[in-house]
This record gives C-alpha cells, sequence and structure tokens, in this order.
C-alpha cells in the first residue's frame, strides 16, 4: 500500500536518480548538492513537498517551490519523479491531490510546472490532474567552441562586471515574464552563486546577463528596449561565454519563449543548438 508524507531527505537522492535515470535529458550532472542548491532557488518546501512511500522505501517524489508569482502566493512543481516499477499507477496525480489541501491552507492561488514536450504520458497526467498549458519554452545548450567567435563584435558598449542589485534593476525591462526556474525572486536566493555583467553606455548600465555557476545556467538576458536588435545581447552572451570557457565546455539557456522568434533566431544563429521545448503548465487553485 503506497502512503504519503513529507520527502526523506536521506532516500531523496538515491529514489531521484532511479527516477530520472531514463528521462529524456541526461540528468548525470545533477549531483546531490546540484540538486539541493537547485532547491533553495526554487523556494522548495519539504513540508509542503510529497514523498510516495511504499512500506519504508520512498519510490516518488513532488517537491514543491513555494513563493509569490506575479504578485500572488503561488506553488511550483520543482521535480516530480517516480521509479520505473511505479509508474502507470497513478501515483503523480495522487501526490498531487495530496498536495494540494495543504497549499490551498497556506493561501497558494495557482500550481505552476515545467514540463518536457516529448513526455506525453507526463502531460497526459497533468491535465487529468487539472493543470493547462500556458506558455511554451524552448531550451538551448551551446558547445563553447563551436560559439561564433564574432558575437558581437558590431556592438561598441563596454561590457563590466555587475552586481546582483543590478541585474534586479531590469525587472521592469523584460520582453516577457521569465520562468519560475529563471525568475528574478530565483536569482535572489542563489545570489552568491551568480557571475553577472552589464553592457554600458558611458555610465548607463543598457543590458544584463546572469549566469549560475552550480548547474552552468545561463538565467537571464535582458535589454533596455531602446538598445534591442543592435548586438547588445549577444555582445553579453559573447563576453559572458569567453570568461567561463576555461571551466566548461557547454552552457544552457533554458525556457526561452517561444513566441520571442528574434530572441531565438539570434541565439540560433550565434552557435546554439535547440535541445527541447518544454510547456509551462498551471493549476488554478
Amino acid at each position: 500500500m503506497i502512503t504519503f508524507a513529507p520527502p526523506s531527505r536521506e532516500q531523496f537522492y538515491r529514489t531521484h536518480c532511479a527516477a530520472f535515470a531514463d528521462y529524456h535529458l541526461d540528468m548525470s550532472y545533477m549531483t546531490e548538492e546540484r540538486i539541493w542548491k537547485r532547491f533553495q532557488k526554487n523556494a522548495v518546501d519539504f513540508e509542503r513537498s510529497i514523498g510516495a512511500y511504499d512500506g519504508e522505501r520512498m519510490v516518488g517524489f513532488t517537491m514543491i517551490g513555494v513563493d509569490r508569482w506575479q504578485g500572488k502566493l503561488a506553488a511550483f512543481d520543482a521535480a516530480t519523479g517516480i521509479i520505473p516499477e511505479y509508474r502507470g499507477q497513478g501515483l503523480a496525480r495522487a501526490m498531487f491531490d495530496h498536495a494540494v489541501p495543504g497549499l490551498r491552507d497556506v493561501g497558494v492561488q495557482k500550481f505552476l510546472l515545467e514540463v518536457l514536450q516529448p513526455n506525453k504520458a507526463a502531460i497526459r497526467a497533468y491535465e487529468k490532474a487539472g493543470f493547462s498549458i500556458q506558455r511554451e519554452f524552448a531550451c538551448f545548450d551551446v558547445t563553447l567552441d563551436q560559439l561564433d567567435p564574432n558575437l558581437g563584435v558590431n556592438c561598441d558598449l563596454g561590457i563590466l562586471p555587475v552586481a546582483v542589485d543590478k541585474v534586479m534593476d531590469f525587472q521592469s525591462q523584460v520582453a516577457w515574464a521569465p520562468s519560475w526556474e529563471n525568475s528574478f525572486a530565483a536569482m535572489s536566493r542563489i545570489q552568491d552563486d551568480l557571475i553577472c555583467l552589464g553592457a554600458f553606455e558611458g555610465q548607463r548600465c543598457v543590458g544584463v546577463v546572469a549566469y549560475y555557476t552550480v548547474l552552468n545556467w545561463i538565467m537571464t538576458v535582458v535589454v533596455s528596449p531602446g538598445y534591442r536588435r543592435r548586438g547588445v545581447a549577444s555582445k553579453l552572451l559573447g563576453s559572458l561565454l569567453t570568461n567561463i570557457c576555461d571551466q566548461q565546455t557547454v552552457t544552457k539557456l533554458n525556457n526561452v519563449d517561444a513566441s520571442d522568434t528574434t530572441m531565438i533566431t539570434a541565439l540560433e544563429k550565434a552557435g546554439f543548438r535547440r535541445v527541447v521545448d518544454q510547456f509551462e503548465m498551471e493549476l488554478v487553485l
């Protein structure tokens, strides 16, 4: 008989490895330390999260972050995993059903998640649980030795390191709302692990890029509206990737809004590879 309780920290990593061993993307880089850091970034609350147990053994989990989202208290499915022999038994739906009353009790109004578009079974399970698709995200990586060597060369702005506070100043200048994973709130929780650069015209900062060293992710690139399509984003990315190329060979840039065809085209021309697409899904509580 399956029972539900907060996830066991002692069992979690072993269960995570078993659940994601056959995932569509290679998750072997997600060490235990990186998983805890990702959960810190996503405001995961173990007391609101759900573990599924067969006796004493944890066989599945839904890790849930809680924070304000677009002005309302919301929850985010930071990771749902079920080990192979327990799939197809409705565990994902059962874990969501078990989590929702507690989320409602603390005032959560929306429950968000991200799911890979090739994962049709998961999408069907989430839809049965009441989630609906809100947006599509494109996910990229770039092999640094294949990066366009002329990236941003035509932009004459200066690139300098900046504090995280400078990145936060650009919240009102985004072309579309970042995903939960890449939100400004998420960046505020991992400030010590970010590398941030700004593009300057004189003393004025007109663009920023933020890179999360722990997961090797570019979390945001934002350019002031009057400076877009002038190579500023390309120069920021080129400067960042040049700076980290002695530590990394491949870097990720996830959750670009699929409606931003201008940014997607620019990334692909620069050498980024579109790896997979995701859906952002939402359940109104």
